[in-house]
């Protein structure tokens, strides 16, 4: 204990005989998780510690004897140097503004997006028969239907009402009621009983600043209570689940409408929070429009709380469709009004920027524009007493520690650290005020705690006629796991982040428009992050709030800034190799606050929320990103999102719309890439046994085949000659998915089965499908390309018309024939990609409509040389190289063509005019069925609009 003593005196400036072993870190040394990590690798280098430590594993030690061989520094930062100012164009009031800075590798500006989701995919026996679930009733008109679908669908369902007289009239197997929101109440009405699923509602309207940033507290809390049995749960078998409800717009908040509290949202950042630290665990935000009705709403529940992806955060649902928030190179479609650039005339408050990265901000933003700053901070500023003076470091403490003594009171390492950080904080004020004026900028700092409303009130009111913008740069760090979380650090994180920059605002109400308004969030939120669950909650409500502004005040600036971790402050060498181990680029001082001051600009007017550093979350769960799944599962896919699609009339046999065989392998592998999170780069043996027809008739007299391209009679036995059977009423598809027997290591068998609105069903297709990495692919075709390039080439058009094709103007790819014998048909295909399903029948390489001109090429043969109609039943093997090109010419070689007495076997190879080798499809097998003359083409297709399940 006396070397690691000495090195805690070493790195902290404190006298060794000061530190004891049962000092608290925190509370006696006031020693964070980041100085922790900082002390850390001077200790490896002394000492024979192995292995990196998280600051969250830090964290969880208490005192200098918890942590032996880990200790963590006291030692605050020196001030800073002044970051280097961005080159810009000048100071000129009246000019553009233009800001340049040094570009750094990895780190940019990128936009919050929404992307349309398919519909979700359910897990048959996702959770246990005996299943329990806690809702956390806020009081919410969702809170109702919600519970009593969950009752409907088996579930035994305990209700915990929010206290401030929230009434209640759910119907449940418990109802209980919070009288206050303290986690030692919560604790006792949370009993430890089996827990399935938490619902956590955060749908309620109307809150102010100060109730959002407690309610968003209790769901930190309530998920601290129930994490433990939620575990127990998952290790139990099958589904264990938190999911968080909100009623914001239909897209997560990002389109800013809604009646629901903006702030709210960010409960998001707790749930993907809890997925990092608890990977086991099902985590997942639910938002629904506001209107929706609720038997719509209670069937999308359960839908989300079954669907097969684990990965997706947020969902959202309106009566559109369902989407998530992603990352996006591209900005959002921009509102028509125009946001002025900062001018020398404005006068920004900005909170948290005396200190710290904040302050190196605002110095490029000055540099390039001066407007006025109005800075807020706790610290109060002074002149150094005259024995500090010229002392720094372990110099100062020490002195400090000597004339506490000199006054008969014992020193200890905390009464030293608050003489010591006002001393410190003092002196770096004074220069970033300094460097700041000397711009030619007008800065005044003012001393205010601006979780004191009153106190913000009164600092504020001399100057709100005059501001024009907000800047919020405070915030404050406690972190810990969810597990570990204290009610009091929730609320100082939340308090600062949230209620601080509520104060600021409503102090403001009234007086000048409001231009600027720019928010300090972070990728903790955006992502998530372990130990960060209060933050990550705080700067997510951030971006909500952003986008709800932007809605109310379309002809301002407003954003929120979600910054990757910094290269500057006070991160130390030990700190870079932890996140260089995460593969995490720091973001360099000079180009961050060249970014900031770059959001002033006309161009960066409407930018609401974007990540400015590297695309990465600080942390992230294991390597595939989802939580443990069985060996074998079953799962429902709807046919409903495809039954009305335009793809599905232009794919019609004898006015039929039936599902093409390219999209049920692409149901088949779009399924498989969910459960597993890697890409299908193979598939063996599929077969269409009796495949789908989607015209509603009843009776059905399907065509017999099934097989094919158009899986003509879902009845039918599959060889062409059957007329009795049919697949109308099929509503949906069950596969059955359980790891491929003996097709290598990454292989899955997959069974779909036809079922109809009755549970009847029946075996519709079935495969093998492979997603170990592919092998590097085939040789190039240079030969085709030779044999493309001196062909001549003469239209496929009529093809479409004279009965060798059958489909519509969306799968009329085949544009060209450029050579044509039994050995080789070589053909140029062109066709967009429309995606049907919002892409619930794509996989990573797959497209269903693209895919489907390989299987043309193939009845195009069999018309050439055999004239029969014809249709394709089998892919013995299909690999899958690069995708398929969408809108841009490629060619289509059908080759090794074995001819039998009722049909051909082939293969198809996709390929680019380069001849790099795309896609091949081996062993195709097709039909020759002479009951098809006359069902292909223009005439064949009347009655085919009307597409129903």
């Amino acid at each position: 204990m006396g070397a690691l003593v000495e090195v805690v005196a070493e790195k902290t400036g404190y006298p060794a005989e000061m530190l004891e072993p049962g000092m608290d870190l925190e509370a006696d040394l006031g020693i964070d998780s980041i100085k922790r990590v900082q002390i850390m690798g001077a200790l490896q280098d002394r000492f024979p510690v192995s292995g990196d430590v998280d600051p969250e594993r830090l964290g969880e030690l208490r005192t200098l004897g918890d942590v032996a061989g880990f200790l963590a520094s006291a030692a605050s930062p020196a001030a800073p140097a002044s970051a280097p100012a961005p080159v810009t164009s000048g100071p000129t009031a009246d000019a553009p503004l233009v800001v340049t800075y040094p570009a750094a590798d990895g780190v940019g500006r990128t936009f919050a997006a929404i992307r349309e989701l398919p519909v979700a995919f359910t897990v048959v026996g996702a959770y246990a028969d005996q299943r329990t679930a806690l809702v956390i009733d806020d009081g919410s008109t969702l809170t109702q239907p919600l519970a009593a679908a969950l009752r409907a669908d088996g579930w035994r369902v305990e209700v915990v009402a929010l206290p401030d007289g929230i009434a209640t009239s759910v119907e449940a197997d418990s109802v209980r009621s919070l009288r206050t929101w303290e986690a030692d109440e919560l604790a006792r009405v949370v009993t430890a009983g089996r827990l399935d699923l938490v619902v956590q509602m955060a749908a309620a309207a109307g809150q102010d600043w100060a109730d959002a940033a407690r309610r968003l507290a209790h769901t930190v809390l309530v998920a601290k209570q129930t994490q433990p049995a939620l575990k127990a749960a998952a290790a139990a078998g099958g589904r264990a689940a938190f999911v968080a409800v909100t009623q914001l717009d239909g897209a997560s908040g990002y389109r800013g409408g809604g009646t629901g509290s903006a702030l709210l949202g960010g409960v998001s950042g707790l749930v993907k929070t809890l997925a990092i630290e608890t990977p086991e665990i099902f985590a997942r935000t639910v938002d629904f429009a506001p209107g929706m009705d609720a038997p719509t709403v209670a069937a999308r529940f359960l839908g989300e709380i079954k669907d097969l992806a684990t990965g997706i955060a947020d969902v959202a649902h309106d009566a559109d469709g369902r989407r998530t928030v992603v990352p996006s190179a591209e900005a959002p479609a921009t509102h028509v009004t125009a946001v002025p650039e900062i001018s020398t005339r404005d006068l920004l408050v900005v909170t948290g920027g005396a200190r710290g990265i904040t302050a190196d901000c605002l110095q490029a933003l000055v540099t390039a524009r001066p407007a006025g700053l109005l800075l807020l901070g706790r610290s109060e500023v002074s002149a150094d007493p005259g024995w500090a003076l010229g002392l720094e470091g372990a110099a100062l403490k020490g002195t400090i520690a000597k004339r506490i003594a000199a006054t008969g009171e014992k020193p200890t390492p905390r009464g030293v650290e608050a003489v010591y950080r006002e001393i410190t904080g003092s002196r770096e004020i004074q220069a970033n005020l300094t460097r700041l004026r000397a711009t030619g900028a007008t800065v005044e700092y003012v001393t205010v705690d601006i979780t004191d409303a009153e106190a913000v009130n009164r600092s504020l009111a001399p100057y709100a006629a005059r501001v024009t913008g907000v800047v919020h740069g405070a915030g404050v760090l406690a972190d810990r796991l969810i597990a570990d979380k204290t009610q009091e650090e929730i609320a100082k994180v939340l308090g600062t982040k949230i209620v601080g920059l509520g104060n600021v605002l409503d102090a403001l109400r009234g007086a000048a428009a409001l231009r600027h308004l720019i928010f300090f969030s972070s990728v903790a939120g955006f992502f998530g992050n372990r130990g960060q669950s209060d933050y990550a909650v705080a700067n997510e409500a951030l971006n909500r709030l952003a986008v709800r502004l932007k809605q109310e005040l379309p002809s301002a600036r407003v954003t929120s800034v979600n910054w990757g971790a910094w290269d500057g402050g006070m991160v130390t060498d030990d700190l870079r190799r932890m996140f260089a181990s995460r593969g995490v680029e720091l973001v360099p001082v000079e180009t961050g606050a060249g970014i900031f001051a770059e959001q002033f600009t006309a161009a960066r007017g409407h930018d609401t929320v974007i990540v400015a550093g590297p695309l990465k979350p600080l942390s992230a769960p294991p390597a595939d990103g989802t939580a443990p799944r069985p060996a074998s599962l079953l799962v429902d896919r709807t046919l409903a999102d495809i039954a009305a699609e335009t793809v599905l009339a232009d794919h019609a046999i004898d006015g039929k719309p039936v599902l093409p065989a390219t999209a049920a392998l692409g149901a088949l592998i779009n399924t498989a890439e969910t459960a597993t999170g890697k890409p299908v780069t193979e598939v063996s043996r599929f077969k269409v046994f009796k495949g789908v027809v989607l015209d509603g008739d009843s009776n059905g007299n399907g065509n017999g085949n099934g097989s094919g391209s158009s899986n003509a009679d879902a009845n039918g036995s599959g060889n062409g000659t059957g007329t009795s059977g049919r697949a109308q009423g099929a509503g949906r598809l069950r596969l059955f998915m359980e790891p491929g027997q003996g097709a290598g290591p990454g292989s899955v068998d997959v069974l779909a089965s036809a079922v109809d609105d009755a549970g009847r069903s029946r075996p519709a297709y079935g495969g093998v499908l492979g997603t170990d990495p592919a092998d590097g692919g085939p040789a190039d075709r240079p030969d085709l390309v030779r044999a493309a390039g001196a062909a001549d080439r003469t239209d496929a058009a009529h093809l479409y018309r004279d009965g060798t094709l059958f489909h519509g103007p969306t799968l009329r790819g085949i544009r060209g024939v450029l050579a044509a014998d039994e050995r080789l048909l070589l053909l140029v295909a062109r066709l967009g990609d429309t995606r049907p399903a919002r892409g619930a029948y794509h996989g990573r390489f797959h497209s269903p409509v693209l895919a489907d001109l390989m299987l043309q090429s193939a009845l195009v043969w069999v018309r050439r040389f055999r004239n029969r109609p014809c249709l394709p039943m089998e892919i013995a093997r299909a690999r899958y190289f690069a995708p398929l090109p969408a809108d841009q010419e490629f060619l289509i070689a059908v080759e090794n063509v074995v001819a039998g007495p009722a049909g051909i076997t082939c293969s198809v190879t996709a390929l680019d005019r380069e001849g790099r080798v795309l896609q091949v499809m081996e062993g195709v097998s097709v039909v020759e069925d002479p009951q098809l003359e006359g069902k292909f083409g223009p005439a064949a297709r009347t009655g085919a609009a009307t597409v129903t399940v």
